[in-house]
């Protein structure tokens, strides 16, 4: 399938590992394919996003006041009643705004674990003085929006997956965390649609 993607389309999927990452998050959700084809503002999918004032930089923030995970570290924080809205809020009170999206040398002056930085640097699995950068694996619903990106391109009768079609993609699976971004961002997945639709070919 990787093939059908257009340049622009593959350097947002690649870019979405490095979304996560910036976000210190161990597992690539939709959340972070749109954080990354808002860095392409040049392409179609990334234009849409410009116009409703959706930056990567905005996208980010968005993420981190939602505290959107990936659905499987969500649920695992779940199984063990662990609410990561709640721990972010109380950590921000007591270290202030970010201190878990800081890197433990930041937050400690040392360099040193301990306390606070430690419980931080759970949800900082890839920062690390030694050693090659960690694989940043693909969440379930990140994988369903790329796969229905290409059911979206096939729909319009489109022989390419640009990231229009990601965008698409994401909108259409509609997954609750991606939702919440967007509401953060001060849109919804129905007027993003109908942005990008606006402005595409209409389908043959």
């Amino acid at each position: 399938m990787f093939e059908r993607f257009t340049k622009e389309a593959r350097f947002a999927v690649i870019g979405a590992q490095e979304e996560a990452r910036l976000l210190r998050h161990s597992r690539i959700g939709a959340e972070h394919l749109l954080a990354a084809v808002a860095g392409r503002p040049q392409s179609p999918g990334g234009a849409a996003l410009f116009r409703l004032g959706i930056t990567p930089e905005a996208c980010r923030e968005a993420i981190r006041s939602t505290g959107a995970l990936g659905e499987d570290d969500a649920e695992a924080l779940r199984s063990l009643g662990i609410d990561l809205s709640a721990v972010r809020a109380r950590a921000e009170r007591a270290f202030g705004p970010g201190a878990l999206d800081r890197g433990t040398s930041e937050t400690s002056g040392t360099g040193e674990t301990g306390g606070a930085d430690e419980t931080a640097s759970r949800w900082r699995p890839f920062r690390s003085a030694k050693g090659p950068r960690s694989h940043v694996p693909f969440t379930v619903e990140a994988k369903r929006a790329l796969e229905q990106s290409l059911r979206e391109a096939l729909a319009r009768k489109e022989n390419w997956i640009g990231t229009e079609h990601i965008v698409l993609g994401v909108l259409t699976l509609g997954h609750p965390t991606t939702v919440k971004v967007l509401r953060a961002l001060g849109t919804a997945p129905e007027a993003l649609r109908a942005d990008l639709l606006a402005h595409l070919r209409p389908a043959a």
